[in-house]
């Protein structure tokens, strides 16, 4: 890759311009040039992300409640969000692509056998081993586990090391074919006269504006930014995507996520069940449970999956010395921050006001026993080649927290606009009363079957009135940005269609989870990933380049 200093022009045409240089932009990047495209990548930040802070001042949250600061839902730089990623790597699966007559007959214009074979290669991109997400219960637990209604093979897979500017990064910097230019924000897509085609780019650079040309351009900077370059050119043309009516910036998705219970193993030896483990690759692995396809249909239920966590941190009432001990450490800002994300600091800390002498009472009670676990943690997950995605503390009475993450309903109203002209956003996220509904039936179906197959129960924090409102209070997301340039082969109910070029514009695709036609209930970088590289291959097939070193894809 060459790092180049300042744009150039008059030489060879770059047969794809990538506008962002997070996972998704850089998986598709590494793939297009191995396709024996040359790649021309622009990031908005700096080489060193560190140095890249978002500016989002000037756009705006409707409801900051239920939608997370943008500037810690983003990140620019090389490596892009990642910076901020867990690492969660989780499919779509076929359910997900369906037309569901619960979520508005919303469906994807894409089967999931058109999806599933670039799983592989998203896997192997992003550093979670092999694609393997389905695994059969083991056999010594196989009978007693095997429920009529909720699934417990699916599985989550974690990237070795989430900030993958280490590897894609590094993989970028060793490819011939690519090209990146850093500090480079993009400020309009400029079409050509007949406002057909992608004529250039206006970038800003280096206080200067250029003009840079592709054969081809991928919008690949996230969802919010990659909605508002297109937003800022239905400014300029009124009439296209339906104009303000039309579904361009509209079904902002993310997930609707929390704990309002705990589950009560009947056998506490079930746990290593459902911790985390090390594949045989030695990148980790957790179960999710998830109603199976069929009871999502028949119960009208969203997608949706279960997996088990410690207590609240910022909870003293868990008299846990190492849950303790962990609170005050990311209380102190100038050391939770270097632990996790602010976003997440924020949350494991919780509201105030914060009982910091109880968490101390905790922590004297049992001390060695919480450096000794503080320092087995510190060692997995900071010290490892391998990152430890998290840790549960095993309980011998065995109840754990019961975290859900679950897929939204599909909602017109949730959604991006432009303010300005200067491309400030007004962020109107949504979630409806149906996304809580589905939660709640979700738990009870768990807790039916689990009753049943004699594992255990579940235990709700609150009676039986005030749990549909408990899963409303911790409704918000932000991280997940999903929607707002949906996929759909009817230009009147989308934005981009199943290759992913925007409708209407010849040379102009977007690779983001903008372009999801539903949430699901997995994590977005997974799919999104998928999609790009699958983008990569449409792009050598149609640019059919005059040298090509094309690979043959999955």
């Amino acid at each position: 890759m060459a790092v180049l200093t300042k744009p150039e022009s008059g030489g060879p045409l770059h047969d794809v311009c990538v506008v962002g240089a997070g996972p998704v932009g850089l998986a598709l990047a590494l793939e297009a040039q191995s396709c024996g495209l040359r790649v021309l990548l622009l990031e908005a930040g700096a080489q060193e992300p560190a140095q890249s802070p978002p500016d989002w001042s000037g756009s705006e949250r409707v409801d900051a409640g239920c939608h997370a600061p943008l500037e810690l839902a983003t990140h620019w730089g090389l490596g892009g969000t990642s910076w901020l990623w867990g690492g969660r790597c989780v499919p779509f699966e076929a359910v997900d692509f369906q037309a569901r007559p619960h979520l508005g007959g919303m469906a994807w214009p894409l089967h999931w056998a058109e999806v599933e074979p670039w799983y592989a290669g998203a896997a192997r991109y992003l550093g979670c081993g092999v694609a393997e997400f389905r695994r059969p219960l083991p056999q010594a637990l196989a009978d007693r586990w095997r429920m009529a209604q909720i699934d417990a093979t699916q599985l989550e897979r974690w990237a070795r090391q989430p900030r993958l500017v280490g590897s894609l990064g590094a993989q970028a910097a060793e490819a011939a074919g690519i090209d990146l230019l850093t500090g480079a924000r993009v400020e309009a897509v400029v079409l050509d006269e007949a406002g057909v085609a992608v004529s250039h780019l206006q970038v800003h650079h280096a206080g200067q504006r250029h003009g840079l040309r592709a054969r081809s351009y991928v919008l690949a900077g996230g969802a919010l930014g990659s909605t508002r370059l297109l937003l800022q050119l239905q400014r300029r043309d009124p009439w296209r995507w339906g104009g303000d009516a039309g579904p361009l910036g509209r079904c902002y998705m993310g997930h609707i996520m929390g704990s309002i219970a705990s589950v009560v193993l009947e056998r506490p030896e079930d746990f290593s069940l459902l911790d985390f483990s090390r594949d045989a690759d030695g990148s980790y692995v957790r179960r999710r449970l998830t109603p199976s396809a069929q009871a999502q249909q028949a119960l009208a239920l969203c997608n949706t999956s279960f997996y088990i966590d410690n207590p609240a941190f910022y909870d003293e009432r868990h008299r846990n010395p190492t849950l303790s001990l962990v609170f005050l450490a990311l209380a102190i800002p100038a050391i939770g921050r270097r632990l996790v994300a602010e976003a997440m600091r924020l949350k494991h800390i919780g509201p105030a006001p914060r009982r910091y002498g109880a968490h101390v009472l905790n922590v004297l009670r049992r001390p060695w026993v919480a450096c000794a676990d503080v320092l087995d943690i510190l060692a997995r997950r900071y010290l490892s080649q391998v990152r430890k995605p998290g840790f549960i503390l095993k309980n011998p009475r065995g109840i754990y927290a019961l975290d859900y993450h679950a897929e939204q309903v599909p909602n017109p109203d949730s959604r991006v606009r432009l303010k300005n002209d200067q491309g400030h956003l007004e962020v109107d996220f949504r979630y409806l009363a149906q996304d809580a509904e589905s939660v709640l039936r979700a738990h009870e179906l768990l807790d039916a079957e689990l009753r049943a197959a004699g594992l255990g129960h579940l235990e709700y924090e609150r009676p039986e009135g005030q749990r549909l409102a408990h899963i409303q209070e911790q409704a918000s997301d932000g991280f997940h940005q999903i929607g707002c340039t949906r996929m759909s082969d009817d230009p009147a109910d989308g934005v981009v269609d199943r290759d992913a070029r925007v409708h209407g514009l010849d040379n102009l695709y977007v690779a983001s989870s903008s372009i999801f036609s539903t949430s699901g209930e997995a994590n977005p970088t997974l799919l999104a990933t998928a999609l790009g590289l699958r983008l990569a291959h449409h792009l050598a097939e149609a640019l059919r380049p005059a040298t090509s070193t094309r690979s043959e894809g999955p």
